[in-house]
């Protein structure tokens, strides 16, 4: 038993080491199949094939998803198993909402059904939904069905859970399919089709299977993921990336490699570019620099630099499938951006504030004493000149040269000042 519980602990830490390698965000993702020349949307009424209660159920969730400003950004706490928290996703893209389109009124849509005797439902044909598109000046009409399934299954012990009377388990696992059709009301042709499909189980024993919802309940829940599905595959809109910087093994790079990620995951972008940016420049034909370069511009929407940086990394290492997909992802970034150009909703450029590279990848020296003690920053290398600061001890400072046994140390805004070395550890 307690070499399981170690076993655990171990488990649990590595777990946690490996999450402080990397850096969580959302970023603007481009969609699966881009239809850049759509504006105005009508949705006709998503039938559920199994349930009338539920038919208008997707309909709903697709004209929520499209009128939502931050689509897809969304509360990451329960990802990291109750070892990470947040209180709010975050994303360095500034300036753009993702309500890009004008959806039709239901009001509206349902008045000219029933003026041209037409269902609200899927069932009518792809001329007569381009026709009733037209009369509303639509761009595209969307139509589709979903259906669910739902599956009890008994025993024991089911994933895990244990029943205290060894006999009475249940796991109810409800799937929903759909498929989302895209109909121009310009030549009443489907232009896009989109099949979908998310499944959700729970589990519980004894007298908490009570608790287990009723397939209904949970075919809704299925349902709303389906319809983000359907809005993904034609709308932009924000993805949670979880990015995995790569180690640069040179070993005078690790430990201001170490920082820069950690500043990168406090949200400090500003402080960590410039060792980033220095590494690559140290360093131009490693493709990790080169990559992790890329990531830092895809980061903040970017995506032009994003390219850049990534084909660098590709050209030098084209194995790597990793590399090959930030490609792809930066060439459809930049189809995008040019898309949120043309409708006036452009990313905000992203300004680097701290730019100084040169010292990014210097040394650093560490200030003897505690936070109490103050050590004396001399303006030339002898202690009889002026002194121009005195520091706390255990603070670091990138040192900018060396001169005999004195120490040139780079201090706030563009000040700098010689300490002697028997000052510093």
């Amino acid at each position: 038993m307690k070499s399981r519980i170690l076993l655990l602990i171990l488990m649990l830490s590595s777990f946690q080491i490996l999450l402080s390698q990397n850096v969580e965000c959302f970023i603007l993702q481009a969609p699966e199949k881009p239809f850049y020349d759509v504006k105005k949307i009508g949705i006709l009424e998503i039938s559920c094939d199994n349930n009338r209660r539920l038919n208008k159920t997707v309909t709903n969730y697709l004209i929520s998803d499209l009128l939502m400003q931050y689509r897809g950004i969304y509360d990451e706490s329960s990802a990291y198993f109750g070892l990470k928290k947040s209180n709010e996703g975050r994303t360095f893209v500034k300036g753009v909402k993702t309500d890009f389109y004008q959806i039709i009124e239901r009001e509206q849509l349902e008045k000219v059904l029933r003026e041209q005797r037409l269902s609200l439902s899927g069932a009518i044909d792809e001329n007569s939904a381009a026709e009733v598109g037209r009369l509303l000046g639509l761009d595209v009409i969307i139509m589709g069905n979903v259906s669910y399934t739902s599956v009890d299954e008994k025993g024991t012990s089911l994933l895990g859970l244990a029943s205290s009377s060894g006999s009475n388990c249940l796991k109810r696992t409800v799937t929903a399919k759909g498929t989302m059709k895209m109909v121009s009301v310009e030549t009443a042709q489907i232009i896009g089709t989109k099949s979908a499909e998310y499944s959700n189980s729970i589990q519980k024993c004894d007298d908490q299977r009570s608790g287990i919802p009723r397939a209904e309940d949970m075919a809704e829940f299925c349902m709303k993921v389906v319809a983000r599905q359907f809005v993904n595959y034609f709308a932009p809109g924000y993805r949670y990336m979880d990015y995995e910087f790569e180690k640069i093994q040179l070993r005078e790079f690790r430990k201001q490699s170490k920082e820069a990620i950690e500043l990168i995951d406090n949200g400090d972008l500003d402080r960590a570019f410039p060792t980033i940016f220095a590494m690559f420049e140290a360093d131009s034909y490693n493709p990790k620099a080169a990559y992790n370069l890329g990531i830092i511009y895809e980061m903040v929407g970017d995506n032009e630099y994003a390219l850049e940086y990534y084909s660098i990394a590709y050209e030098l290492d084209y194995t790597n499938d990793k590399y090959s997909d930030a490609v792809k992802r930066a060439k459809s970034g930049i189809s995008l951006n040019a898309y949120l150009e043309e409708i006036g909703r452009p990313v905000q450029p992203y300004t680097f504030t701290n730019t100084n590279a040169d010292l990014a990848l210097a040394d650093k020296v560490e200030i003897r004493g505690n936070s109490g003690d103050r050590v004396d920053v001399y303006e030339l290398p002898d202690k009889n000149t002026k002194v121009v600061a005195k520091v706390p001890g255990g603070l670091e400072f990138k040192v900018v040269e060396k001169n005999g046994p004195y120490y040139k140390i780079q201090l706030r805004g563009k000040k700098t000042g010689f300490v002697h070395k028997s000052d510093v550890k």
